[in-house]
């Protein structure tokens, strides 16, 4: 992306007056490839990245300028999540919706929260979903789900497995959304 549009971008995003809309996504897709000595190296797939409205109005333009600047060009996925060092970011269309996708290493497993109960690679590899990142609820994984244990359900994959993949759902209820696929098709022609 050349300068001028960055800066036009920008300019566009601070001179909005509208009261701040709500990115949200529809899906969530984890996937991490992890190491004997716990290193290793991730995926998250934001699939269905939309604009909520904000008192009725469509802020979908402002809410799609602040994912570029903000997320895309900028560092507040890093600074959410200071213990992964962010590889690559994109945005794509894919079966007519708009997904991000951020990729990273990790120097540890457990900047990535998962745990083991012993520090070794006999042990199962453990996964929690927190309530405090939201209201995520999983799909799917290549482990077991744990429920019944606490709010939120426990993944469990076991001792040496490498590849751990997790499909979340964050958003059912669908009403006064709107897509930012026609601002990223915009976009993506610049």
């Amino acid at each position: 992306m050349n300068i001028f549009r960055h800066v036009l971008l920008c300019a566009l995003c601070a001179s909005l007056v509208v009261a701040a809309g709500c990115i949200s996504v529809e899906k969530k897709e984890y996937r991490f490839r992890m190491n004997a000595d716990g290193s290793g190296a991730g995926t998250i797939r934001f699939v269905n990245i939309v604009s909520s409205d904000d008192n009725g109005k469509d802020v979908s333009f402002k809410d799609f300028a602040e994912l570029v600047t903000d997320y895309l060009q900028g560092t507040k996925f890093e600074d959410d999540y200071p213990a992964l060092h962010v590889t690559g970011k994109k945005l794509v269309e894919e079966n007519g919706q708009l997904v991000g996708e951020v990729s990273f290493t990790l120097a540890s497993f457990d900047s990535a929260g998962f745990f083991r109960a012993a520090k070794c690679e006999c042990c199962p590899t453990l996964f929690f979903i927190g309530t405090d990142k939201g209201q995520e609820t999983v799909t799917e994984s290549s482990g077991t789900i744990i429920t019944d244990v606490a709010p939120s359900p426990f993944i469990e994959w076991q001792p040496k497995s490498g590849d751990l993949t997790l499909k979340t759902t964050l958003m059912e209820d669908t009403s006064n959304i709107h897509t930012m696929l026609p601002h990223y098709r915009q976009w993506a022609k610049k």
